[in-house]
């Protein structure tokens, strides 16, 4: 690992009596119209100088009103922590459409390879709006063009357009040691943790008492002095404890042993989790989001009828326990799976979490946050393990023979069964699916999940036609002059299950497949 410091952060109780509690909401309320004035500076400079600032001089602050305001009200200690935390925020989220920038160029079939090029030296320099400074190629020197620079622009604008960007009307407030000082209790017993809090009256700080529980107290590392101070959206404040852990997690990846280089992982709703290996796990999961589905369903529709809005405390209630229910399933399956196969790297496919079976309303909530929830628990395997992982195209992963290559929709009988049509293996589909995933690591088509489907549809007919003629198991045999119904066969072909083996996919079968 390469980073210097890992951090954690865990959430406390408050025990906060009326007066600290309202000094508290007075500061977060006056935190977050300083954050939306920030941030409006924040896109006016990105759109104008092609990049954001943390650090602004007087001049600078003076020149944006409502900075100036957000100054005078909180003070320029706390304004800093503002601006810090608003261009972080809005860099990873302009980080998320550099990333669909490039995807759209890679895609798109309209682009030659030169144009291709130039739009991504454009898009790593992230200079789609600044036309003051010059963009040169890295292997000639010279200048991308002006047509090339405005394609860029307007591709940009259009994957900004397809995104809201974020409001800071809810953000919460990450105070450093100049405003809050976390420190153990010298006299008092009923809570060992408390935080010393400035407010906006000028010269008072307000002591805040917090209640940890067994899962903080047993986390090692360093205790760092910045916190969080957050409200839900019930109204409930909470406290942000943050610790450094980078000595302990690294004492756990020197300890590590892997005992297999790679191990591939197929997600799905009806088994959560699938392994090359042949493990299943969650496989009560699908029942499970059912019984949430119907009851949040019911929920947002017993309001629609009464002609309020959706959102309640009981549908956040709701939302809340599914997103906590498949972020527990994760930790928990990819924690086991580490445990027993103690791999050293994981394949993964880019993840879709999508059911026929689910209503809208619950495939959008698992796309939102299964997808969030698997790759945080994949980068804290990585900052605790080390263990690396790849994201691979999963395109007709489920519709292809792990053994022979073959690639039909009619292989995948059903959710769980899969046999071939031209060798005749059987297995479990998420496994098949599971083995296909990790032998797509290493092919630079088939293992690139911005490329098409087209694309990797095309590399694998073009495998299985270099493939040596498979040999289907003794048990799905048939004699050299009988079809599978007592038909007569081809006399100069091998039997399969019931057809005949081609040298390649037939054309019917392309088409097929092509249009999924």
């Amino acid at each position: 690992m390469t980073a210097t410091a890992i951090h954690r952060t865990d959430l406390l109780p408050t025990a906060m009596n009326p007066g600290k509690e309202a000094a508290v909401r007075e500061l977060l309320r006056a935190w977050r119209r300083a954050g939306r004035a920030v941030a409006a500076d924040q896109w006016t400079r990105f759109f104008r100088d092609g990049g954001l600032r943390k650090n602004l001089s007087a001049a600078q602050e003076a020149a944006a009103p409502g900075v100036a305001a957000a100054k005078a009200e909180i003070g320029a200690a706390r304004l800093q922590m503002v601006r810090y935390q608003v261009v972080g925020t809005l860099s990873s989220f302009i980080a998320n459409r550099q990333n669909e920038f490039a995807e759209i160029i890679a895609q798109h079939e309209a682009f030659d390879d030169r144009t291709r090029h130039m739009l991504r030296v454009v898009n790593k320099a992230e200079a789609w709006f600044d036309r003051r400074r010059d963009v040169v190629m890295p292997d000639t020197g010279e200048p991308v063009p002006d047509d090339v620079r405005d394609l860029a622009r307007r591709i940009m604008r259009h994957v900004l357009g397809r995104h809201r960007r974020p409001s800071f009307q809810r953000m919460n407030m990450v105070i450093d040691r100049r405003q809050a000082t976390l420190a153990e209790a010298r006299h008092a017993s009923a809570f060992p943790l408390w935080l010393r809090l400035g407010t906006l009256e000028r010269g008072r700080r307000v002591e805040i008492p917090l209640q940890p529980h067994p899962y903080f107290e047993r986390r090692e590392g360093r205790r760092c002095q910045t916190v969080q101070v957050n409200e839900d959206r019930d109204g409930r404040i909470t406290v942000g404890v943050v610790t450094d852990v980078s000595a302990p997690f690294a004492e756990r990846r020197a300890a590590y042993a892997p005992l297999r280089d790679d191990l591939a992982i197929d997600f799905g709703l009806s088994t959560l989790i699938a392994t090359d290996a042949g493990d299943r796990m969650g496989r009560g999961a699908l029942e499970h989001l059912e019984r949430l589905d119907r009851r949040i369903t019911r929920i947002a529709r017993h309001r629609q009828k009464a002609g309020l809005k959706v959102r309640s405390r009981r549908y956040d209630q709701a939302v809340r326990q599914l997103r906590g229910w498949l972020r527990t399933e994760i930790n928990r399956i990819l924690n086991r799976l580490v445990h027993l196969h103690r791999p050293a790297h994981l394949t993964v496919e880019r993840l879709d979490f999508r059911m026929p079976g689910l209503s809208r309303r619950m495939n959008r909530l698992l796309t939102n946050c299964g997808r969030a929830a698997f790759r945080a628990k994949l980068r804290d395997l990585a900052e605790r393990y080390g263990v690396t992982h790849t994201e691979v195209n999963a395109a007709y992963s489920s519709q292809t023979c792990s053994h022979c290559g073959w690639v039909e929709r009619a292989n995948r009988r059903s959710q769980s069964e899969f046999r071939c049509r031209c060798c005749g293996r059987r297995m479990h589909a998420d496994v098949n699916a599971a083995r296909n995933l990790g032998a797509r690591r290493s092919c630079p088509v088939m293992g690139n999940p911005r490329r098409g489907r087209r694309a990797v549809l095309d590399e694998a007919l073009r495998r299985f036609a270099e493939r040596k003629p498979c040999h289907p198991p003794e048990a799905v045999r048939r004699s050299p002059g009988r079809g599978s119904r007592g038909d007569p066969g081809d006399p100069g072909a091998r039997d399969g299950p019931g057809i005949t083996l081609p040298s390649a996919q037939p054309q019917h079968l392309v088409a097929e497949s092509a249009t999924q």
